[in-house]
């Protein structure tokens, strides 16, 4: 069902198509992904992927403060960073590979329900879940920043002491490893992975390239 969005181009959805959206904190995800939303009333956003990141962090946590006299070295490599770290791209991939069965269960469940989906967060990286491309109607978006400037200017208005200069540096290298690792992908897979440099664009000028994208995987099912 569509909307009256006069923006929008006037195309139908296929039923099931699964939309990942990537990209470090503050360069858009959340707000790109509620303006698709107001555009096409088929979609709906999914975010059970934080809340299974949240209660394994939560198990990791709680299995370490309970076991804490034992040598338990397994939960290295389970351990989910806490929210207010800033991932490097490797540990992004990390935690990325622990959820992705958990991924997959998402995108066939609400592909079989036959429900448009947007999925969002930093904990997507579009090189861990590239298997997923060979799933009908699943589209990988990932939003970069070509300087840190424009990353420094959209954290202004956050919090000071989680959103400072050291994490900064962080998150714009993360930007431009992920940034790269989609272009890599997209020359692959042409019409699945899209790397999207939002740093001159407005959002309406985004949304028109993603809508652009659907519109390309309409003629080329």
């Amino acid at each position: 069902m569509k909307n009256n969005d006069s923006n929008r181009l006037d195309i139908e959805l296929p039923k099931g198509l699964v939309v990942f959206i990537s990209g470090v904190p503050g360069v858009g995800k959340t707000t790109i992904s509620y303006e698709l939303l107001r555009m096409f009333d088929e979609f709906r956003i999914v975010e059970e992927t934080d809340l299974i990141r949240e209660a394994l962090r939560g198990y990791s946590e709680y299995i370490k403060d309970s076991f804490e006299d034992k040598e338990l070295c397994f939960l290295d490599e389970i351990e989910i960073a806490h929210n207010k770290k800033f991932l490097r791209y490797g540990e992004a991939k990390k935690q990325c590979e622990h959820m992705k069965k958990s991924f997959e269960k998402i995108v066939r469940r609400q592909k079989r329900k036959g429900i448009s989906t947007i999925i969002n967060g930093v904990h997507i990286v579009p090189e861990v879940l590239d298997g997923f491309c060979e799933i009908d109607h699943v589209l990988f978006f990932n939003l970069s920043l070509n300087n840190k400037s424009s990353l420094c200017d959209r954290w202004t208005q956050r919090d000071s002491k989680k959103y400072n200069t050291k994490n900064l540096s962080i998150a714009f290298q993360t930007n431009i490893e992920l940034s790269l690792s989609t272009r890599r992908l997209s020359k692959i897979s042409k019409n699945i992975f899209f790397d999207i440099d939002v740093t001159n664009l407005s959002i309406a000028q985004t949304k028109a390239q993603i809508v652009k994208a659907f519109s390309n995987l309409l003629q080329n099912p």
